[in-house]
């Protein structure tokens, strides 16, 4: 219990201060407006490059989505690939 006390202290003490002195004189970041030329692009690039330039929020998302899905499919191969090999691919059981 007493460990928690200091990290939240030190906390307190060392981030918050850090975090104020960090934000003074920061003005309002003004619109980058930068856009992807669409001329020589098709397919995938065209479909990415049309949300990024549209509505980053939507391309945002999409391309979270995709990572997610990429890692997932990682997983899922390198799965495959140990059991193949023989070697025993389980959740790891944490006891506290």
């Amino acid at each position: 219990m007493k460990k928690t006390w200091v990290i939240i202290l030190n906390c307190f003490l060392l981030g918050l201060p850090a975090l104020a002195w960090a934000a003074e004189g920061l003005d309002i970041p003004e619109e980058m407006g930068k856009k992807v030329d669409l001329a020589d692009l098709s397919g995938i690039n065209l479909f990415f490059a049309r949300y990024y330039n549209d509505n980053l929020w939507v391309y945002a998302a999409i391309v979270t989505v995709l990572m997610g899905v990429v890692g997932f499919g990682i997983a899922l191969v390198t799965d495959v690939i140990l059991k193949m090999a023989g070697m025993e691919v389980s959740k790891i059981e944490h006891h506290e």
